[in-house]
């Protein structure tokens, strides 16, 4: 059996398992190379999403499919989990609210990010700006790609966050609890829900199967020192993450 059958054969057996537990992949399409974004519906009491995808027309009609093919639409959700602040994973949480009434949680220190998206995306272009030219990029390049970097603002929104959630705190749901766990690296923002009596984690892009889970370096979220600020060390926080769900 080659590596990338054998690779497959996991993850089905993976989705499989976690089919019968009642949480069902939603594979959502990106405009980005890295391809789709996982969404996964929980079978529970509030019917609950995590992650959602970008804000897009073609996004969001995928969602409303896989939605569908499970016996459910877009009005019926009661809550939308969001495991980290890219706006592949979050884009359409306030359409999403907008039309379901559905509540929205995620680690609190996400929840004034994704409460002023729009805001906290120019902090962040500022930021990047700046490291690029402390590190020798050329003026006319990093005010190039600081233009890039907005204009993908349109795939995200600003959202209510009503259910900020503390790192280690428990979000219960009627036959399910989910541990919320703090492993930044890939952004300042991953959250990690750990079903720990069922042994399943949902990890947004914590582990990546088919490519790297890319530590980036980004504007830390506050509070954070000032030396933190002034230099990130994003793999270095990213491999702390791993080892503490490496002893999970």
């Amino acid at each position: 059996m080659s590596s990338e059958t054998e690779e497959r054969v996991l993850e089905e057996a993976a989705l499989q398992r976690a089919a019968d537990l009642g949480i069902y992949r939603i594979a959502v399409p990106t405009p980005f190379k890295v391809g789709r974004v996982n969404a996964y519906l929980i079978e529970d009491e509030p019917l609950s999403l995590l992650d959602c995808g970008p804000r897009s027309e073609e996004a969001l009609q995928a969602l409303e499919e896989g939605l569908a093919e499970l016996g459910h639409r877009v009005e019926d959700l009661g809550l939308v989990i969001i495991t980290h602040q890219h706006i592949d994973h979050f884009g359409l949480a306030a359409l999403l609210r907008e039309r379901s009434g559905a509540e929205v949680a995620c680690l609190d220190l996400l929840a004034p990010y994704l409460r002023s998206f729009q805001r906290e995306s120019d902090d962040d272009d500022a930021f990047a700006q700046r490291m690029m030219l402390r590190h020798g990029v050329p003026a006319e390049v990093a005010g190039a790609l600081r233009a890039v970097t907005a204009s993908f603002r349109g795939w995200g929104a600003d959202v209510e966050v009503a259910r900020p959630i503390a790192a280690g705190e428990q979000l219960t749901l009627r036959d399910r609890t989910l541990r919320a766990l703090h492993r930044p690296g890939h952004s300042p923002s991953d959250t990690v829900f750990a079903d720990e009596e069922a042994r399943v984690l949902l990890a947004g892009d914590h582990l990546l199967g088919h490519i790297s889970s890319n530590p980036l370096i980004t504007r830390p979220l506050p509070p954070a020192p000032y030396s933190v600020i002034e230099r990130p060390q994003a793999l270095v926080s990213y491999i702390a993450s791993l080892r503490a769900t490496r002893e999970m």
